[in-house]
């Protein structure tokens, strides 16, 4: 039995897929195993992971099955998982050398039942042009006590999902990783069970890295229509009463509440980023303009910074990277 097993669900990542394969046979802790489900790539995607012939490695094939089958690309690979530990990584990501290693330690408290830490951000050709840092302060970002980090959490998925690692007993507990009807992902509706669980352990070290690029889900999806993630949400809150402690279900039904309108706003200053980005400054501007009048604070903080970057004609995510946040690939890599 390995000491901990790797998820790998990923489509059409014949790009990526190499890059994330060796730095898993690049980890400085051996102990490992790895378990790629490949949904019916049409690119070579399976070929390229089963070609490192490595018998830490197995390759399933399945046929395509789309994002909203992300969830059982999941329980495949944790079914053929043999390790108390899960850490995922999808194939278009990758690993610092140092991340398992680092990361082991933490499960030696027993109430620990997520680890997770700081994210590199790294863009379409592997390279790094950022950090993200963002995680709630004190206690909170450890979940002490259990169940404080729910609210801050319903607003914002700050785990980013390849520096996480996952207590397989906890991850049984909650029945497994968790999507949702009509959401298309996993990490977030599972941290917010396993928030009901155990603590977390938070590391500021880079347990990942994130590549940002044109073609996955969570960009694609700025342009897509709002998934309602109030349902999910709800139903979070609904598990957590009584195991946790009332005034942090109250605040995360709160969060909750607002979570529609804050996606909506959300999704605006992300097209109005990408609107920089593609120096259309008008566009821009009328993007951010009405989120100064009717945001909540933080939203018009941010779009007040949009509207000025608007008409400096400079993009904004040197900013946004310089606060630890989610910022976007610019598109010269050459250019930093």
């Amino acid at each position: 039995m390995a000491r901990v097993s790797v998820i790998t669900p990923t489509f059409r990542h014949a790009a990526f897929v190499g890059d994330c394969v060796r730095s898993v046979l690049s980890q400085s802790e051996p102990d490992w195993e790895m378990i790629v489900v490949d949904d019916g790539s049409d690119d070579g995607t399976a070929d390229i992971a089963s070609s490192f012939g490595d018998d830490r490695i197995t390759v399933v094939r399945r046929e395509h099955r789309g994002i909203f089958g992300l969830g059982a690309a999941y329980a495949c690979a944790v079914a053929r998982a043999t390790s108390p530990l899960i850490a995922v990584l999808e194939g278009d990501d990758t690993w610092p050398a140092h991340k398992l290693e680092a990361q082991l330690a933490a499960f030696d408290d027993p109430a620990v039942v997520l680890a997770y830490g700081a994210a590199g951000l790294i863009d379409e050709h592997g390279h790094e042009y950022g950090t993200y840092r963002y995680a709630p302060r004190g206690r909170v970002a450890a979940n002490e006590p259990i169940g404080s980090i729910l609210p801050a959490l319903v607003r914002v998925n700050f785990i980013v999902a390849p520096t996480a690692m996952v207590r397989r007993a906890a991850l049984d507990r909650i029945g497994g990783f968790f999507q949702p009807p009509g959401i298309p992902y996993v990490d977030h509706p599972t941290w917010l069970r396993l928030a009901r669980v155990g603590t977390f352990a938070r590391s500021t070290r880079v347990l990942g890295s994130w590549r940002r690029h044109s073609r996955q889900v969570t960009t694609r999806a700025w342009f897509d229509p709002l998934p309602d993630r109030e349902p999910y949400l709800d139903l979070v809150a609904a598990e957590a009463d009584g195991l946790v402690e009332a005034r942090f279900v109250a605040a995360a039904r709160a969060a909750s509440g607002r979570d529609t309108a804050r996606q909506r706003e959300e999704a605006r200053l992300a097209h109005g980023r990408i609107a920089l980005l593609e120096r259309d400054w008008r566009g821009a501007a009328s993007l951010f303009a009405p989120l100064v009048r009717t945001g909540e604070p933080r939203t018009r903080a941010v779009a007040g910074i949009g509207l000025l970057c608007a008409g400096g004609r400079i993009d904004m995510e040197r900013l946004i990277g310089a606060a630890g946040r989610h910022a976007l690939p610019r598109p010269n890599p050459a250019v930093r």
